[in-house]
């Protein structure tokens, strides 16, 4: 018997074996997230059930670590945004500058 493992590491980031395009965390985060079933995950990425749940059992083994970096990226993104305020200031110094 075979155990098969669906998480390998690359780049420091748990992808899904085979298919290293496919973060694990992404994966699981649809399901997490409440957005998608797992078997809308299975179909539209073409994987397994099991690929679905081992990627979703990476999630909740490594939940604070992830959950702490995916708030911090969604502050940095929020920071770094620019308002509707901002481009618009930006558009109307290039009428003048042009």
């Amino acid at each position: 018997m075979q155990i098969t493992n669906h998480i390998v590491m690359k780049d420091g980031q748990a992808r899904l074996a085979g298919k290293e395009h496919l973060k694990a965390e992404m994966v699981a985060r649809l399901y997490v997230d409440g957005d998608q079933s797992v078997e809308a995950i299975m179909e539209h990425y073409d994987l397994t059930a099991a690929e679905v749940y081992a990627a979703i059992a990476y999630y909740y083994d490594n939940r604070a670590a992830l959950d702490a970096a995916y708030e911090q990226t969604l502050a940095e993104i929020r920071a770094n945004a620019m308002t509707l305020e901002k481009f618009k200031a930006k558009l109307a110094s290039r009428d003048t500058d042009g």
